[in-house]
This record gives structure tokens, sequence and C-alpha cells, in this order.
């Protein structure tokens, strides 16, 4: 991973709502389902900023990546910001909760140990800055010594090439054991890394 010293610590997008967050250019994602995502995004970007949500076709994207993967629809109430859930892949509701579509981040999250607030923080920051956003972070249990890690890149998407509309986003979470419920036992979060990701899109 190579990040840009210069332009690392808080950029001028929303630096009340979010960490500082640097710059990176060359691998970084650290899971390979990730960055198989994150690699199509920047194939359809071509020579914009971001791809349209017509741009992305879900055939095109490799079957073993789509329990991993959800868009949500960016709804604007003037200066209010929301996002709801237009498609959700397995791993987000597995462990017993409902399945999400149509509902807001807010109806599905809990806000345990500031998870909510961190999620969408995330979000806010990637529709303001109009950027590829990758991030990591753990979550520690009760009763439970080894922390749960997330991994995540948020993805933009915009109709107009200018305001984002549309997030496409994938998440894996690594679990101590692979039945291990995500969310109900929640006793911390910690965040371990966010980066933009920063390159250029391949010709």
């Amino acid at each position: 991973m190579s990040v840009d010293s210069a332009s690392a610590g808080t950029v001028d997008c929303a630096p009340a709502r979010r960490l500082p967050t640097s710059v990176a250019r060359g691998t970084v994602v650290g899971d390979t389902r990730l960055e198989t995502l994150y690699r199509y995004w920047l194939g359809r970007c071509g020579a914009r900023a971001m791809p349209r949500r017509a741009d992305i076709d879900p055939v095109a994207i490799p079957a073993a990546i789509w329990p991993h993967v959800m868009i949500l629809e960016v709804v604007r109430d003037g200066a209010k910001i929301r996002f709801r859930y237009r498609r959700a892949g397995g791993v987000f509701w597995r462990t017993g909760g409902a399945e999400p579509t149509g509902r807001f981040i807010e109806e599905v999250l809990p806000a345990t140990a500031g998870y909510l607030d961190y999620v969408v923080a995330i979000y806010a920051e990637m529709t303001e800055c109009g950027r590829p956003i990758y991030s990591e972070n753990y979550f520690t249990r009760d009763g439970q010594s080894v922390p749960m890690r997330t991994r995540r890149v948020s993805l933009p998407l915009s109709n107009d090439g200018v305001v984002v509309d549309t997030i496409l986003a994938g998440h894996v979470f690594e679990y101590l054991r692979e039945r291990d419920p995500a969310f109900s036992a929640i006793g911390g979060l910690r965040e371990a890394v966010r980066v933009y990701l920063d390159e250029i899109a391949p010709a």
C-alpha cells in the first residue's frame, strides 16, 4: 500500500462527521472479494469520476461476491441525507434479522457502541466527496476475547457524474467462528483503516 503523505490527514469534505482519511494508491484492500468489486467499479468509470447505476451489471459481478454486496439509494431531504437499502447480500441479515430491502439504514443497524453512527459517517463522507473508500474496523463483543474484523469498500455511483445518488458497497465480516452473530453482543468498536482509493481507471 502506498499512502500519499501530502494528502494524509483530514480532507476538507465533512470534518465534523468523520475521522481523518488518508489516500492510498496501489493494493490496499485486504480481501480478494472486495478487491474484485473495487476493480470492477474502477473499470466501469471510464473517463468519469464514478460510474452510473446503469453501468453496474449484476451478471458481471462474480456470484461468490454477491452475498457481500449491497446497493443503497442516497435520499436527500433538504440538508439531510439518508441511505435506503435497494439490495443487501445474505451476510447482512443471515443471523435472524429481517431482509432490509426498502428500509433506511437507521431502521436496520444497531446503535450499540456507535456502530450506526460510524457506518452512516462513512457513507456520508463518500457521498459528499464522491470518492471510493476502504475501511476496516474491529468489534469487541461481550464474553469473547478475540475481536471481529469488518472490511468494507464503499463505492460511489452518479447519474450526472457529480452528485452521488447510489452506493455500491461490499462488506466482509471475519468471525472467530462462522456462526457467531455479527452485532447482537457488540461491546465496543475501533477503526483500524480508512483511506480513499485513488487510482487512474484503465483505458
